[in-house]
């Protein structure tokens, strides 16, 4: 315990005594150790050092030593922080409209969001990859290092055959729809041309808020990730628009070539160093009830190439008109989805055409209203005005019925056309363009036994046949031409969402050989062929539309046309 009249100085792991008389003075000398705990601490001299004091000065000023060091060389976090905001904030040349209102290669442009209204904008201190700088969009008063782009060219030969049609029509200098270029941002690292670069989502590649495809700056220029064309924002102008020349200041929308996504932008917020800002990836996002080929394009999947002057607002540039328009059409072709069966669109067309009084397959205002309404489609004046104005070509306040419903419906995309074309070039076996009803109800007879509602036993196979005989004849003189076969199945296609599916549904149906995967033809009959030497296969007759299901002859000369010639027998396995 000590003896008395002694006193415990602590420290942190060491109990040192020290005895003194109660008339000496505490304190007098130094120790060398930190923490004490003595109840005469309070006799301490205001000019006495205790604990590490040299060891604290020292580090004091090593502290300030590294401190000027790093102040002279610029590499404080303020300092850092202060250039990059310096950098990036300075003001950036666009170019001027040309006068004739097209996007030229080389020019530097800004690009703003329809969504968000905010420019593409990068961040270099934002590194989202191994040489990859994160983009968003913000607002910005005036073109800035960080938001202004310049249209370039891919390098390499990748527009080599587009090029030369271009430079034999005197527009190789122009960018046009459905072209590749690239987006280079030429100043914001000095000597590195840093360009818009997004790739398939991947374990180290997503998007950081919303976990889709990731977009972002890099200086990789070998590769086909940072190629990008410029689609229209109007679907169903898009087949008119490829190759003409992209206007600017117009709103449009920015596909990337080698994942077919769309750049988009929508408000989920990113911090960074300039604070909240927007969210930028690629998806093609798109209405759950649309269908994949004429969907409408969601706001945030559309963009604008701003030139000078700076600042226009992107409201001025995307027309109401045309957006309250779409709104509109895609109400009225998401109420004819909600109705049974495939004839939606051509029961409206029954309707339309009773609602025409005078029989000149134009509609009023009035009439175009009575009929939808009719149909259980309703507008209210300002969203009928709007369609009117969208279709009236001529000012004659009337709307043509056909142009209506296409423009409504939306035409085949390539593959279902090709599709489409093949089963009627099966059907026109003279090759004159019309199929003749009374032999394509033959040939659909021979197999209407395979149609579901006649294995149900729902439908008789003579009813089946009258609705079917119905779809095609519109013009009642017993023929079907090229185009009333097109316009049947451009009706269906609105009700069948893949591709795929609608591939699997002609080929089956008109028994077209081919497919790949689940696409492939399954009623295409398969028979077994026993050859002269004595072997056996299975053999597909390809096409066989119009073969009855016993007709070994039939079956014999399409197997022979189709290189098999050495049939001693056919046995029929399915």
């Amino acid at each position: 315990a000590g003896t008395p009249g002694s006193i415990f100085f602590r420290a942190v792991n060491v109990v040192v005594p020290f005895c003194c008389s109660d008339d000496q003075t505490i304190g007098r000398g130094y120790f060398g150790m930190a923490g004490y705990l003595t109840q005469q601490s309070n006799r301490f001299r205001p000019t006495t050092f205790v604990g590490n004091f040299n060891e604290e000065l020292a580090s004091e000023m090593d502290r300030m030593h590294d401190f000027l060091r790093k102040r002279a060389k610029g590499e404080l976090n303020s300092q850092r922080v202060g250039s990059k905001m310096r950098r990036h904030l300075q003001e950036c040349y666009v170019t001027p409209q040309h006068e004739d209102a097209c996007i030229h290669f080389g020019d530097y442009v800004m690009l703003q969001s329809a969504q968000t209204q905010g420019f593409l904008s990068c961040d270099l201190d934002d590194q989202v990859g191994p040489g990859r700088f994160g983009v968003t969009t913000a607002s910005s008063p005036a073109p800035l290092l960080r938001n202004v782009f310049q249209i370039a060219k891919p390098k390499g030969h990748v527009n080599k055959y587009d090029d030369k049609f271009y430079k034999d029509n005197g527009e190789d200098h122009l960018l046009h729809y459905n072209e590749k270029f690239c987006l280079v941002n030429c100043h914001i690292q000095e000597d590195v041309e840093l360009m818009l670069h997004t790739t398939l989502i991947g374990p180290n590649a997503f998007s950081k808020v919303s976990k889709k495809q990731e977009v972002s700056l890099t200086p990789q220029t070998a590769s086909h990730d940072v190629f990008w064309q410029i689609l229209s924002a109007d679907i169903r102008r898009r087949s008119a628009t490829q190759g003409t020349v992209v206007p600017a200041n117009a709103v449009l929308v920015i596909n990337h070539c080698a994942t077919n996504q769309l750049l988009s932008s929508d408000n989920k917020s990113v911090k960074n160093s300039f604070g909240v800002e927007n969210e930028v990836c690629c998806h093609r996002f798109t209405d759950k009830h649309t269908k994949h080929n004429n969907q409408e394009v969601e706001e945030c999947n559309l963009w604008a190439l701003v030139t000078a002057p700076t600042g226009a607002h992107f409201a001025e540039m995307y027309d109401s008109k045309f957006k309250d328009t779409n709104a509109t059409l895609q109400r009225v072709k998401n109420k004819l989805l909600q109705r049974a069966g495939n004839g939606g669109f051509r029961s409206l067309v029954r309707i339309l055409k009773i609602m025409d009084d005078d029989g000149n397959r134009k509609l009023t205002k009035s009439e175009l209203v009575g009929g939808l309404n009719t149909y259980g489609i309703f507008l209210d004046d300002q969203e009928a005005t709007a369609v009117m104005r969208a279709f009236d070509r001529d000012g004659s306040e009337t709307v043509s019925i056909t142009e209506f419903l296409r423009e409504l419906r939306g035409d085949l995309n390539p593959r279902r056309k090709e599709l489409v074309l093949m089963a009627f070039g099966c059907l026109d076996k003279n090759r004159d363009g019309t199929v003749n009803m009374a032999d394509m109800m033959l040939i659909y007879g021979r197999h209407i036994g395979e149609h579901p509602d006649v294995k149900s036993g729902a439908k008789s196979p003579e009813k089946v046949l009258l609705e079917f005989s119905s779809m095609w004849d519109k013009n009642q003189d017993g023929t079907v031409t090229e185009e009333e076969f097109l316009d049947y199945y451009a009706d269906m296609s609105v009700n069948i969402d893949s591709d795929d599916y609608f591939e699997l549904m002609i080929r089956n149906a008109w028994h077209l050989s081919g497919g790949e995967g689940w696409t492939e033809n399954t009623t295409c009959r398969r028979v077994l062929v026993t050859h002269y030497d004595g072997s056996q296969t299975v053999e597909e007759i390809e096409n066989d539309l119009g073969i009855g299901p016993n007709d070994l002859q039939a079956m014999r000369e399409a197997l022979m046309a189709q290189g098999i010639l050495d049939i001693k027998r056919i046995d029929l396995t399915g």
